[in-house]
């Protein structure tokens, strides 16, 4: 009876020590598997990616698709402020791993390896008063066209080029100071991507101004991600969630949350 009574007693500080044991095992380590250094064109352009001054936070379709995997994937993002012209250099040295491009705009497009597609980019002028026709650069020689410093538009670059009865680029830092320069007649027209438009020129600011898009089309070209080659790693990952995130509607619901739900011609406010 005495030796069931030791055994007994053994076997149950047995299973406390193992109960102990395991209430003191150290909790999964949370800190990041993967950390993404992401450039931005600073101060960015919604609906993609924009810093928001009032919660002082980047903002925009790129944010809400990576945090749409993020805590799955343990991933961990870092902005990096940055301009077009800077974004290639940096991901080259190895200082960024990534920035959102169309391959069209790259200086050295075969230096980089890229995701699959995530949206469409789709651009069209904008001027104060409506059009009677499609836009056709021929027809407006000399014309003074609102545009992003640094920024390349394949479809035009053969008319600004031509100084005798070409376009004429006015060029500013951002897609908003574009706008007030629009505003304000300092260009006969600007040429910005749809949700850009949408997100800047419907904005209370230019509540005093008409807007009109072109019925045509300018030029549309596929965003991707631009990749740094040691990073494959992100790139399987990203093209992995990129399919689910378009799919799933997310990609619809957070460019119409970033771009606003107005559209043109964008009249002045009643």
């Amino acid at each position: 009876m005495k030796r069931t009574i030791k055994v007994l007693t053994s076997i149950i500080l047995l299973m406390c020590c193992q109960v102990t044991v395991q209430a003191q095992s150290p909790e999964p380590d949370s800190s990041p598997r993967l950390t993404i250094n992401f450039a931005i064109n600073s101060p960015g352009s919604a609906p993609y990616l924009y810093f928001d001054p009032e919660t002082r936070q980047y903002k925009g379709v790129v944010v809400d698709f990576f945090a749409s995997f993020a805590d799955r994937e343990q991933l961990a993002m870092r902005y990096q402020d940055s301009s077009r012209a800077r974004n290639e250099l940096l991901v080259k040295e190895g200082k960024s791993d990534m920035f959102l491009a169309a391959r069209v705009w790259l200086d050295n497009p075969d230096s980089f390896i890229y995701s699959d597609k995530l949206m469409s980019h789709a651009s069209f002028m904008y001027a104060t008063k409506p059009f009677s026709s499609p836009f056709i650069p021929e027809e407006h020689p000399g014309a003074t066209v609102c545009t992003r410093r640094g920024f390349i538009y394949p479809v035009l670059q053969r008319y600004f080029a031509n100084e005798q009865n070409g376009l004429s680029r006015v060029n500013s830092i951002s897609q908003t100071t574009m706008a007030m320069m629009l505003a304000r007649e300092r260009c006969q027209f600007a040429i910005m991507n749809e949700q850009n438009a949408l997100s800047i020129l419907t904005h209370s600011r230019f509540c005093d101004t008409d807007f009109y898009q072109s019925p045509n089309v300018i030029s549309e070209v596929d965003l991707v991600l631009v990749i740094r080659p040691e990073r494959r790693d992100a790139q399987e990952l990203i093209n992995k969630y990129i399919a689910e995130f378009i799919h799933s509607g997310q990609l619809e619901a957070s460019v119409a949350r970033h771009s606003g739900d107005q559209g043109f011609p964008k009249l002045k406010c009643q």
